[in-house]
């Protein structure tokens, strides 16, 4: 009876979603004055994924995608992009599972927070200049097209409930 115990408990713990990746940032570049985000590079299980320190915001689900905000200047991916002394992350970089990269462009300069959608399919990015509103916007994780976009402010229309969590208060 005991060993059918254990086994129902084995087979039951198959049944969890995989962990999240161990999905961190390192090397931090000093950036004095900044008090958001750090920059540098992203870590994945211990193994370095970028080499420039120009991620922010590093993340990962448990379909083994990983993503990070992008602060590099167009062109020159070793630079860190500065204006007036803000990151300037306006991409996303998502990696599936078997290491392909997809570069995601939001719609305002500089990507303040964003997530991987607990359905598996979507990213969604909130983004801003450095003053004025900002846009929360949903994108198909497998090309990157954009599936929807919301202001994060609150309106008339009730905003999309992926959007929620993403709202200015």
């Amino acid at each position: 009876m005991r060993s059918l115990f254990l086994l129902l408990l084995i087979s039951a713990g198959s049944s969890f979603a995989a962990p999240v990746p161990t999905v961190s940032l390192c090397d931090q570049r000093p950036l004095p004055g900044w008090q958001g985000a750090p920059v540098g590079n992203v870590r994945l299980d211990g193994k370095n994924l970028t080499s420039s320190a120009t991620a922010q915001q590093p993340k990962g689900n448990t379909s083994g995608w990983i993503g990070w905000v992008d602060c590099s200047e167009d062109h020159h991916p070793k630079t860190l992009r500065i204006v007036k002394g803000v990151p300037v992350g306006s991409r996303l970089i998502l990696r599936n599972p078997s290491g392909v990269l997809l570069t995601i462009p939001a719609g305002k300069p500089i990507i303040e927070a964003w997530g991987l959608d607990p359905d598996g399919l979507h990213v969604v990015a909130k983004s801003r200049a450095l003053h004025g509103p900002a846009v929360i916007e949903r994108f198909l994780m497998k090309d990157g097209s954009k599936s929807g976009s919301t202001p994060a402010y609150e309106s008339d229309a009730p905003p999309p409930a992926w959007a929620k969590q993403y709202l200015d208060h």
